[in-house]
């Protein structure tokens, strides 16, 4: 199965399956709902072995469940068709994909705080100097970024905090980068303690008004890019 590695997305598990699907059924028509449903089972029990599928292990899990919990009576290829139809939707949402980064970063084992009022910043990142875990504290309010009906309307700032042998770790910044948005640093690392670092990120995206979000190409992160070498004013 050769796919292309930038294409590690529910919509894209499911084209996969449903085309891997298609071609077995064309090949040898499935005798009953049972017998198609266990050849998806075996599919993924090998495609989850793939390099690029390999992050997406609740992705797997629950279409596993579809597979054993749903109607046997339907062909669950409707079932998937109308899934990839949704997942499809999502990602040309913005706040799905802000929220999928988010989820990626919790299985990642980052810690998320939305910090809801400025005065509050330094408290909450002094709360977090200790120890080894990576915090990610929300500056903006989610309401604030983004309209009820899913698009951005302002940018998104971030600051990390983690310690210093997690400093050339880039996972923040390239789970944005790679759910479609534009990563900018706000400027140099700061040093809370001797052993713990703060970096911000702004988050954006280019539809965002001029005034809002107007980054030149070069302060844009791109996976190449060493932390500290950018700026944003």
């Amino acid at each position: 199965m050769n796919v292309n590695p930038a294409d590690n997305s529910l919509a894209h598990l499911l084209w996969c399956i449903l085309i891997a699907l298609r071609t077995a059924e064309e090949n040898t028509p499935f005798s009953s709902e049972t017998a198609r449903r266990r050849f998806l089972s075996d599919w993924m029990d090998m495609a989850r072995k793939k390099p690029i599928f390999r992050p997406m292990a609740s992705e797997f899990t629950a279409l596993r469940e579809l597979l054993e919990k749903t109607d046997k009576s339907t062909n669950v290829a409707d079932t998937l068709n109308t899934l990839l139809e949704h997942a499809y939707a999502a990602e040309q949402c913005d706040f799905f994909r802000f929220r999928s980064a988010l989820n990626t970063l919790l299985q990642l084992g980052w810690l998320l705080t939305v910090c809801r009022f400025p005065e509050n910043i330094t408290a909450e990142l002094m709360g977090r100097r200790r120890g080894n875990r990576r915090h990610a504290l929300q500056l903006t309010r989610t309401e604030s970024a983004f309209h009820p009906i899913g698009n951005m309307v302002k940018p998104v700032t971030f600051q990390l905090l983690f310690s210093k042998k997690d400093e050339e770790q880039l996972d923040a910044e390239t789970t944005f980068h790679n759910e479609g948005f534009q990563v900018v640093y706000a400027r140099g690392e700061l040093n809370l303690t001797k052993d713990r670092i703060i970096r911000t990120l702004h988050i954006g995206i280019p539809s965002l008004p001029e005034e809002e979000w107007n980054p030149q190409e070069r302060d844009i992160w791109h996976p190449d890019i060493i932390p500290g070498n950018q700026a944003y004013h």
